[in-house]
């Protein structure tokens, strides 16, 4: 199945299409390094926001694929540089993992002391979320401050089950405040696929998305008007394809076969 197009980049998922929890998917290294020596520029989006991208590329690394930090796009990141390009004096609330406060602490972002002295909330991925959070946010959201979310997973998939995602924190917030984050920066939001894009310097059309997940992975590459890869690897199953509409322009029983397209 060669493809029609020259691809330059590519924008990989983790969890699901190059790994299953500490394992790689058989032939995942081996089709990074080959489209690596072929000058294919390679990034990977994580909607994870409980790492910073530096803790995410060492993880990648542990997995065998000898990713740099800058090879790491995740929502934290992507938050965290729009503060910086548009809000930089903003004082944030931080409903999130303390790898995401010293983040935006380390781009030289405020963190606010009190509901009364919040501009923006962030809401994330937070084991630590309590009754006290919910209630400061809200009373920082109805005083007027923006509402941030680096994701909406409802879920994360944990090998005996699901465990609740930055989704379900998103949520409570948004339930007790009245209304919807303003801007949610993770998948399927096209916000990390255009970061991305800046950082390879490529156009959409020069670039391929890949993923196991409609309606994270797929909405993401759809909303930036990227080439989508489906792999199935993860969360989607071949039944699944039957109630697609419309299809991915790809369709791989791994990544391992993705190089067929730049062969």
């Amino acid at each position: 199945m060669k493809s029609s197009k020259r691809y330059l980049g590519v924008l990989a998922d983790m969890d699901g299409t190059m790994n299953r929890g500490d394992q790689l998917i058989p032939g995942a290294g081996e089709v990074y390094e080959d489209l690596i020596q072929r000058g294919i520029r390679w990034l990977f989006l994580s909607n994870n926001a409980t790492a910073l991208p530096r803790d995410l590329a060492a993880r990648i690394r542990n997995l065998g694929i000898p990713a740099s930090d800058d090879q790491v796009v995740n929502s934290a990141l992507a938050l965290i540089r729009a503060l910086k390009k548009e809000q930089p004096a903003a004082r944030v609330m931080v409903v999130g993992e303390p790898a995401l406060a010293r983040g935006i602490l380390d781009a030289g972002i405020a963190v606010a002391n009190g509901a009364d002295q919040t501009d923006i909330v962030v809401a994330a991925m937070d084991r630590g979320f309590n009754y006290e959070k919910l209630k400061n946010a809200q009373a920082a959201i109805r005083g007027g401050a923006l509402f941030w979310a680096t994701n909406t997973d409802a879920f994360l998939p944990v090998a005996n089950g699901v465990l609740p995602g930055a989704g379900s924190i998103v949520a409570a917030i948004s339930v007790a405040a009245g209304r919807g984050p303003d801007r949610v920066f993770g998948k399927p939001s096209p916000e990390m696929a255009y970061m991305a894009l800046d950082l390879l310097e490529l156009p959409a059309e020069s670039c391929l998305v890949v993923g196991d997940r409609i309606d994270t992975d797929m909405g993401c590459a759809r909303n930036a008007g990227i080439d989508f890869a489906l792999v199935l690897t993860g969360a989607t199953s071949e039944e699944d394809l039957n109630k697609l509409d419309p299809m991915p322009a790809y369709v791989f029983e791994s990544i391992s076969e993705l190089k067929i397209l730049f062969d």
